[in-house]
């Protein structure tokens, strides 16, 4: 049994207010250097963590690798194509409620890749990618909802360019 009592299993890079600052206000300089360190937190630092097993210290990767997160990236992407929450009907624009359930579907999609995987990279980003679903969720138009996504895509994108960058595999 992993027990999580490494020194890199929690991480302060990326907290829940830069989270949500990113999704409702969109990146920034700041918020760029924190994903930044979040990335690198991700592949590099994460690489040789120090983890208990059964008593025991030993050396352990507890990075993420891009093709774990190919699934959410792929269905974040597929709602992203059919135009994200705004749905168009002749000269009516409205919500489109079947992107806002596909949405909410990654929660339970990311809570089975983080159960199979069970690293601390997966458990960390799945929490920040929690907290800016509910970020985009909590917007009070379905306008405001569809510019908190296009700021989620660029969230999740960012991450996985500075995890690539830090040597993500």
């Amino acid at each position: 049994m992993l027990e999580k009592d490494h020194q890199l299993y929690n991480s302060n890079c990326l907290s829940k207010k830069e989270v949500h600052s990113w999704i409702v206000h969109g990146p920034n300089l700041d918020l760029i250097s924190s994903v930044r360190n979040f990335g690198e937190y991700l592949s590099a630092k994460l690489r040789n963590a120090v983890v208990s097993i059964r008593g025991k210290e030993k050396k352990r990767d507890e990075s993420i690798s891009t093709s774990q997160l190919r699934q959410i990236f792929i269905k974040m992407k597929s709602i992203e194509a059919k135009g994200g929450f705004i749905e168009k009907k002749g000269s009516r624009v409205m919500e489109n409620k079947t992107a806002t359930v596909e949405f909410l579907m990654l929660k339970p999609l990311m809570a089975y890749a983080k159960s199979r995987q069970g690293t601390t990279g997966m458990m960390r980003l799945v929490e920040r990618l929690d907290w800016a679903i509910d970020a985009v969720i909590g917007a009070s138009s379905y306008e405001e909802k569809q510019a908190r996504f296009k700021n989620f895509c660029k969230l999740f994108e960012a991450i996985l360019a500075y995890h690539r960058a830090f040597g993500g595999k």
